[in-house]
């Protein structure tokens, strides 16, 4: 029978959640969703709109407790990481390093008859849109022999945007999309299967409010937006906007705009959606980063710490600066330079954490400074301005 090896704490841990995860949601959040129609074990694929999309997709399931894929992180969090092993029993993966163990892992446990529900962005979305799953998910689909599922989290964005400071509670809906047997899945090519993946989760929060016209409860609508937003639009300072209110502004300039009640920019503002000014703000790093004129060399205080060595080796430092370059080529922390050319890939885990891999290691930086994000921005167009440089060669 599928998920008869799953321990009984497991199941018990899994019982009590179904009962009290609805009485928590309906209380917290406007949610409602549809009950999957998959029968037996399964991949599960959903997209990423908030950190509690494991319980928002976890209210769909069956009697049997899933595998959830999750950031590596959780499992640094001393008793409560031990805690969350024995009764969740979740696949980590390491962000910014290499996925081969997590991909094993979610074989093994779909081999071994569990369904593993997995979030195959890799990051909750900052700006509203869904973005492209992992290129190898179609792969894992394939390999793993079981039928496929495909859930979308609708409204999610504007009850509780990853960069927001508080809850707004607007209406959320979540629900299966597509399910893919086996021998269908058998029958595609593994790019297919990303293509279907990827047209059947996307959500785009803007396209929908403009439909929908859900007005968002709150008078602080715009608080934390510069967790996300780094470029100020009218003077290109970065890491200079602030926010408060309904109201994100530049501490250099002054230049402001408001946050309406459906969450669009008001009129006059250079952008009407927080995914337009993150579209430009990428554009604009990129063109900095081609030329090397950044304005601005934002240093960032908190804590650095290595958390391998390619030998499974960790270290604590101090409280430390990571300063980034005008030419966004290299973040400085810890005492050590990391030049982007060398540092392999670069993540973020909810907005206070920077990871990275770099010189054979695994890195964290973490500060509560809003700005943070600049930097992951920053190497994102650096890199990509590489890619450019060498397509012309």
């Amino acid at each position: 029978m599928p998920g008869d090896g799953i321990p009984r704490v497991r199941r018990a841990a899994w019982g009590l959640l179904r009962f009290i995860t609805p009485r928590f949601i309906t209380r917290g959040y406007d949610y409602s969703c549809e009950s999957m129609e998959a029968e037996g074990p399964c991949l599960i694929v959903s997209n990423h709109v908030t950190n509690l999309d494991p319980f928002f997709v976890g209210l769909a399931l069956g009697k049997d407790p899933p595998a959830y894929v999750a950031s590596e992180h959780i499992m640094r969090l001393g008793l409560v990481s031990k805690l969350i092993d024995k009764l969740v029993a979740p696949i980590p993966r390491s962000k910014a390093a290499s996925g081969a163990g997590t991909v094993k892992a979610c074989l093994r446990r779909l081999r071994g008859g569990e369904s593993v529900v997995l979030f195959a962005e890799g990051d909750c979305t900052w700006d509203g849109l869904t973005h492209g799953v992992f290129p190898a998910t179609g792969k894992l689909a394939k390999a793993s022999g079981k039928p496929l599922v495909t859930f979308r989290i609708e409204g999610g964005y504007l009850s509780r945007p990853r960069w927001s400071r508080s809850l707004r509670r607007v209406h959320m809906h979540g629900g299966q999309v597509g399910f893919y047997s086996a021998e269908r899945l058998a029958g595609m090519s593994a790019d297919e299967v990303t293509a279907a993946i990827n047209a059947d989760i996307f959500e785009d929060a803007w396209t929908r409010q403009r439909a929908e016209r859900r007005l968002i409860p709150s008078d602080r609508r715009a608080e934390g937006l510069e967790r996300a937003l780094a470029v100020c639009p009218e003077c290109f300072g970065l890491g200079t906007l602030a926010s408060k209110d309904n109201t994100v502004f530049c501490k250099e300039c002054g230049a402001n705009s408001l946050v309406d009640e459906l969450g669009f920019f008001e009129k006059g503002s250079y952008f009407s959606t927080v995914a337009e000014w993150d579209a430009w703000q990428k554009e604009k790093l990129y063109e900095l980063a081609l030329s090397g004129g950044a304005k601005a060399a934002p240093v960032f205080e908190g804590k650095f710490t290595r958390l391998s060595d390619g030998n499974g080796g960790r270290e604590r430092s101090e409280k430390t600066r990571l300063a980034l370059d005008p030419g966004l080529a290299y973040v400085e922390a810890g005492g050590r330079r990391f030049p982007f050319d060398e540092t392999d890939d670069m993540s973020m885990v909810k907005t206070d954490r920077l990871l990275f891999s770099a010189d054979g290691g695994y890195y964290e930086f973490k500060s509560n400074n809003a700005a943070l994000r600049l930097v992951l921005l920053a190497y994102g167009a650096h890199r990509a301005a590489a890619g450019s440089r060498e397509e012309k060669r």
